[in-house]
């Protein structure tokens, strides 16, 4: 559907200030006033530790008042007997924190959603990010309190502060409304909410185990891996990068530097090297000329490598490359060879272009390779005001995992340890994909 068509989608080309925050507040309060099994959850889900819910809901004959409002003033916060007071951030709130909060400044604020439940009050304050809403919410506790006359200190029994944040707030949602897809009965409003969320940040939404994912649901299979990473980066035998990028682990290799882990459009996991990716790299390489592994065995399984080609062309910085296969190559090529790294990789003054020309010409299958164009020579190289450039010859080592395989691995969302295996494995494969 067009992300336009989203009822909690402001049609606007400019930011208001504050505008996601109070579409986010009102999409939330709008959820739970038009899908009763959503409501329920999260009000089961706040009422935990208390009788509430069951007070509440027990009786099919009880009568229960209810209301929802967004923008409430704490002065019309009126008659109760307990308040729950809510905190929905990407920050987590201690309860304990909140009592030590000593923010009494009296002012009338205003409560970003109130839930009124017969005398039980709860009060949410929602944030689009990770700022700590810990004593702006004490002090509309405290407003509403005084307001009417009441005392509030750590010995209170009528607050109860929770912790909702925006995680533990999408689990329930993505849930309830997995089953409302299962029997055909999906509540646009609560879709909507959770396209809402996925669009603003989709770390919010829960992470499934890969057994539950659909192979093409590719940002989903990554942030599982980030994960994996992520574990992985505590322990001192790996340093995850710190690429936003590029997910991947330090190799700390002469000849390379980073494993990279990909996921394709099918799901598969790629796991990817690159030797040689500078000259210094390079020169750990083709001291003589260069071989690999051709495959490497995890779990009794064995995985092809499949190798492929990249020459870079550097100046300051990147300027251009070429990526190619053996098949692109002519018969018996030798543009990969510890003779033409020594004599072409490294610095190319613009005197000597005319031999690099002369020797991809000759390595290049013509018909099948038109390295000129990949490598827009004429305008990157030749039409630039450059009178050098650094070219190194480097290789793209890959291995790659079906994504069944991954599925099989990975099937309880609460357990990384089986992925984490998997990725530890190839990556000390790949640590000796060098053939001595």
């Amino acid at each position: 559907m067009n992300s336009h068509l989203n009822v909690f989608k402001t049609y606007t080309k400019k930011e208001r200030n504050h505008q996601l925050e109070n579409d986010l507040t009102r999409a939330l309060a709008i959820c739970l006033q038009e899908d009763p099994l959503f409501f329920h959850e999260v009000l089961k889900l706040i009422f935990t530790s208390s009788n509430y819910f069951t007070e509440f809901f027990d009786d099919i004959n009880n009568s229960n008042e209810i209301t929802i409002e967004i923008q409430k003033n704490a002065r019309d916060i009126q008659g109760f007997e307990h308040v729950f007071a809510i905190s929905l951030s990407e920050n987590v709130m201690n309860k304990q924190d909140f009592w030590k909060q000593n923010k009494h400044t009296l002012y009338d604020p205003v409560c970003d959603i109130v839930v009124r439940i017969n005398n039980v009050v709860i009060i949410i304050e929602a944030k689009r990010d990770a700022v700590d809403c810990t004593a702006q919410l004490y002090n509309q506790i405290y407003n509403v309190f005084q307001n009417n006359k009441i005392e509030l200190n750590e010995l209170d029994n009528q607050v109860t502060p929770f912790d909702l944040n925006w995680i533990k707030l999408m689990d329930v949602a993505v849930k309830v409304l997995s089953f409302e897809r299962s029997i055909g009965s999906v509540n646009r409003f609560l879709s909507d909410f959770v396209n809402l969320v996925k669009q603003h940040n989709f770390k919010w939404l829960p992470e499934p185990a890969l057994i539950s994912l659909a192979p093409n649901d590719t940002k989903a299979i990554k942030r599982r891996f980030e994960s994996v990473l992520g574990v992985l980066d505590k322990s001192p035998e790996y340093d995850k990068l710190q690429n936003e990028n590029r997910l991947g682990l330090k190799l700390k290799k002469t000849w390379a530097q980073e494993i990279i882990y990909n996921i394709d459009k099918n799901g598969n996991l790629v796991v990817a090297v690159y030797p040689g990716n500078t000259k210094a790299q390079g020169q750990n390489i083709f001291y003589k000329d260069p071989d690999f592994k051709r495959e490497i065995e995890i779990n009794g399984k064995k995985y092809a490598i499949t190798k492929d080609y990249h020459i870079k062309f550097n100046g300051q910085s990147y300027i251009t490359g070429l990526w190619f296969n053996d098949k692109q190559l002519v018969e018996h090529s030798n543009l990969y060879s510890k003779e033409t790294f020594s004599r072409f990789s490294g610095r190319r003054k613009k005197e000597d272009w005319n031999n690099v020309e002369e020797l991809f010409d000759k390595n290049f299958n013509k018909d099948t390779y038109d390295w000129r164009y990949h490598c827009n020579w004429s305008q990157k190289i030749l039409g630039s005001n450059r009178s050098q450039f650094d070219l190194s010859f480097g290789f793209e080592l890959a291995v790659r995992i079906p994504y069944d395989e991954l599925k099989r691995i990975d099937t309880d969302k609460n357990d990384i340890i089986g992925l984490t295996e998997l990725v530890t494995k190839v990556y000390h494969e790949l640590k000796e994909v060098i053939l001595k």
